[in-house]
């Protein structure tokens, strides 16, 4: 598939790696082939996998209407752009919350994935958050028309993952049976940058301390596995400590600005691999 006909993205995440691919695909493995699988426990928007269009993919994610939306788009791409059609035409703030309480009330469909991705992009900041009791509650963030993904695009991304699997996991199940030779590519919910920061609330659980510890420790399972692991996290001194003995560590020459609670921080970002670049 050449470049202008590789699928996008279709929503906005925090942590989203679409600005940082061109530095991202500098650290892919040299070695990795077509043969292997490829994996991706911390899915999100799915940048690096939309850009290396790999023959095999393991896709998963802890956010479970996430990945029902992913399989819709995979299945029935035309259907989703008809309702996401219908979205823009109806789309103003009285809409936006008619429609974020029909999306908590509502099970699995594909009138659901396309409220995922309506909500998704004209929501504040296109910040994907929700209670504990797992509905989403970001308020109303667009003046003007959505930037909805086309048919187009949508028939682009269905092709795209027309030879992949897409599961609702937690990573920790995810790679289980992860094989020698296979890519995994893991980018969890970055730790705090100050007490109340942690973007993790895009699923009712959370991505805390010990976990970044525990995807450490099994980062050094698969690599005894002669997998071949990559790990983007933040530029801080802990996420350094749980890597330094064990793998290379890179410091990527670009960073992000988070803003919280009104103010803006500026984050080094860092690559973790188990393989020389």
């Amino acid at each position: 598939m050449s470049h202008n006909q590789k699928a996008a993205p279709f929503i906005r995440w925090v942590g989203g790696k679409s600005k940082l691919i061109k530095h991202l695909k500098n650290y892919v493995p040299s070695d990795f082939c077509g043969g292997n699988y490829y994996y991706e426990p911390f899915l999100g928007a799915g940048s690096l996998f939309f850009h290396l269009t790999p023959q095999k993919a393991y896709l998963s994610d802890s956010n479970k209407d996430l990945i029902e939306c992913y399989n819709a788009i995979k299945s029935n791409p035309e259907i989703i752009s008809e309702y996401l059609n219908q979205h823009l035409e109806n789309n103003c703030k009285e809409y936006y919350y008619k429609m974020r309480d029909e999306y908590n009330s509502s099970k699995p469909s594909i009138t659901k994935a396309a409220l995922f991705i309506y909500l998704n992009k004209s929501c504040f900041n296109g910040i994907w958050r929700v209670n504990k009791k797992g509905h989403f509650n970001v308020p109303y963030g667009y003046k003007e028309p959505p930037p909805l993904p086309s048919n187009e695009d949508l028939l682009k991304i269905s092709k795209a993952l027309s030879n992949a699997k897409l599961v609702h996991k937690n990573y920790k199940d995810a790679v289980i049976n992860v094989n020698e030779g296979d890519f995994v590519y893991f980018d969890p919910p970055y730790p705090p940058l100050n007490g109340t920061s942690y973007f993790t609330h895009y699923t009712k659980e959370r991505f805390n301390r010990d976990d970044h510890a525990e995807l450490a420790r099994i980062a050094k399972e698969l690599t005894k596995k002669r997998c071949l692991v990559m790990i983007s996290n933040a530029d801080i001194p802990y996420i350094k400590s749980l890597y330094k003995d064990s793998f290379n560590v890179y410091n990527l020459e670009v960073t992000r600005w988070i803003r919280t609670n009104g103010e803006r921080y500026k984050v080094g970002e860092l690559i973790i691999t188990n393989y020389e670049v």
